[in-house]
């Protein structure tokens, strides 16, 4: 028997908006969003669609927001904002007929609102951020107007509009293309709609502008500079006008991400200074490799203070007391994890064909015999980019640390080795090697700008972030099954796209923090734990990784994390010593990453509570509604 049922929800949406019905049969998409039933709009917001389903079966399924595009080709879906409740809705129809009165999008039997952004389907997210991280954004060339300040709005420009211009006085140019802004820095975070005339730069801020496009290559942005003083005497008569502008071409951002400059002109096209724009393009996964079905990304239930083992068993290299099993091989991880570890994590990279692997440093050395030279093998450096799979495992390779050992020395990986203790295993067999309860927080690895000027081990030259994210998080999203995963990255951006590009597993933002023992960072994001936080709470990721440095120095932050709602993982070799482990853990944090897990666990699997235990979703912590 079929019953016909009406899914009905209150939800106060935008005109351009639309509410979507997806869930776990074929009728309502499988979990894909693509394949989601469109609603109709009734009265007082309320929202609804019929649809035949089998009598006595119960489906699962959950609301969406979406902003569908349509032409003669095909449909493009954008994903505004999503029902995030570990468990979906659930509804058994009864009847020939019969109702789903949902009440309100985004809250579940009463219990709170649960509404997270969606995940970039179809369209692209442009981001222009100006801040001082090098030096200001604005240049003015005449001295007489270099203190001036100045507001920035950004104006998105549709070039294909532009082309397509009759001269009948209609001006399609700019659309009606949302504009968000984000004001950033150590005190305060704050998502505003852009204001008419921009917002104030200042010294001490990350200004960030984003919008969403589907065809990004048909995009341009003006830049409208407005004096401040200007702003402020025109507050009581008409709205100010721009003092200048700068215009930013599609074809001036080549990459995911870059610096571009380009000249500002005043309102009689005369040159007056130059704006330094840091852009940030984050394009969509191709394929359906996201659904609906869950989304842990800002999940995290509250236990005592979990033990995450340092690529597995820990730092074999550069570490005052080196780990015994090499790092970051599958040997290493399983002996982190046989000896209590809740996670065991460690570092991904690409190869020079594409294939993630595991390993930390950007460089490896290779044993080379030279011609007409006497004596053992040499040892040179080699970026682990330019190697593929093939080579990595196959060449004697061996850590770069080995070039201050003899000039004779011969590599370390002993052919005889068991193949589990091999370095650069790939990222798949992690997955098809260790068992589903070992669960992984993984790194995501990008090399980073020094406040010097000089690149991480010297690498000046990467792959695009994009196709990083995209090639790990395809591997991850496929193989991860129901195994826990964490993700992380020093690279500020990396974790911006490892969020905006997928739904299920959740983000750390690892921070270097304030340290005398490396040098300091040319991202502000990462310079100091507060800037950390706020990143985090902008982005909405799980939370920071910090330094145990700096929560040692100023222990006050882990309440501070708490009480943002925050999660907060500490990494660093301070941990290895048993005092500060146990400081941290009174401090509650929510997780220690360390070596040589052997040295403070005995042997035995760290057990989590099963899905029946972990209890109602809300119950564990609250989230962060993106509208």
């Amino acid at each position: 028997m079929t019953a016909k049922v009406t899914f009905r929800v209150k939800a106060a949406v935008s005109d351009q908006h639309t509410v979507v019905v997806v869930g776990d049969c074929p009728s309502l998409g499988a979990w894909d969003p693509r394949k989601a039933v469109e609603l109709q709009k009734e009265d007082n917001d309320a929202w609804s669609c019929t649809i035949p389903l089998p009598e006595g079966t119960p489906v699962q399924y959950r609301y969406m927001v979406c902003d569908i595009r349509r032409d003669k080709m095909q449909k493009k879906l954008m994903i505004v904002k999503s029902e995030t409740y570990r468990q979906p809705r659930t509804f058994t129809p009864k009847g020939e007929s019969c109702v789903a009165d949902a009440g309100s999008f985004g809250s579940y039997d009463g219990d709170g609102c649960a509404v997270d952004q969606g995940w970039l389907v179809d369209q692209t997210e442009i981001r222009l951020r100006f801040h001082s991280s090098k030096s200001p954004p604005i240049t003015i060339f005449t001295q007489q107007d270099v203190n001036r300040k100045f507001l920035i709005k950004v104006r998105p420009i549709n070039i294909q509009s532009l082309q397509k211009q009759t001269g009948d006085g209609k001006d399609g140019t700019y659309e009606d293309t949302p504009v968000t802004c984000k004001v950033l820095n150590d005190s305060q975070w704050h998502p505003v709609v852009q204001d008419q005339c921009g917002h104030l730069w200042e010294n001490d801020s990350f200004l960030i502008f984003t919008t969403q496009v589907f065809d990004p290559h048909n995009w341009a942005f003006d830049i409208l500079l407005y004096e401040e003083s200007e702003i402020k005497a025109a507050q009581s008569n008409s709205h100010a006008h721009p003092v200048a502008m700068a215009t930013v071409l599609p074809t001036n951002m080549k990459g995911s991400t870059g610096m571009v400059s380009v000249p500002i002109h005043n309102n009689h096209n005369r040159l007056v200074g130059q704006i330094n724009v840091d852009y940030l393009i984050i394009t969509p996964m191709t394929g359906d490799v996201c659904t609906a079905e869950v989304s842990y990304a800002r999940f995290w239930k509250k236990r005592k203070t979990l033990d995450v083992g340092h690529r597995g068993m820990g730092n074999s290299y550069t570490a005052a007391s080196v780990s015994h099993i090499r790092e970051n091989t599958i040997a290493s991880l399983m002996s982190a994890a046989n000896h209590g570890a809740a996670y065991v994590e460690f570092d991904v990279q690409l190869t020079k064909d594409k294939v993630p692997i595991v390993y930390h440093d950007y460089k490896a050395c290779i044993s080379t015999k030279m011609k007409g030279e006497p004596g053992g093998a040499q040892l040179m450096e080699v970026a682990v980019m330019d190697l593929t799979l093939e080579d990595v495992q196959s060449l004697k390779l061996d850590h770069k640390t080995a070039k201050k050992l003899l000039a004779d020395k011969d590599a370390s990986i002993d052919e005889e080795e068991p193949p589990d203790v091999h370095p650069f295993p790939t990222l798949r067999k992690v997955f098809n090697t260790l068992p589903e309860h070992v669960n992984l927080n993984i790194e995501v690895k990008f090399p980073l700008l020094q406040q010097d000027g000089a690149w991480e081990e010297e690498m000046d030259t990467y792959f695009d972030r994009n196709e990083i994210v995209d090639v790990i998080m395809r591997e991850v999203l496929e193989n991860g099954g129901k195994r826990r995963i964490l993700l992380s990255s020093f690279d500020a951006d990396c974790c911006i796209l490892l969020r905006r590009k997928q739904n299920k597993y959740p983000v750390l933002f690892l921070s270097q923090g304030v340290t005398v023992r490396w040098e300091e960072m040319m991202d502000v994001r990462c310079r100091t734990v507060p800037m950390a936080m706020n990143f985090a709470l902008a982005e909405g990721l799980l939370g920071v990784d910090i330094h145990a440095e700096d929560i040692l120095r100023n222990p006050s932050f882990a309440e501070e994390i708490a009480k943002l709602k925050l999660v907060c993982f500490v990494w660093g070799e301070d941990i290895n010593d048993p005092a500060n482990m146990s400081l941290l853990k009174s401090m509650e944090v929510d997780g220690i990453i360390y070596d040589r897990m052997c040295d403070h666990r005995e042997p035995g699997l760290y057990q989590f509570e099963t899905e029946e235990q972990m209890g109602p979703f809300l119950a564990s912590i609250s989230q962060h509604t993106h509208h």
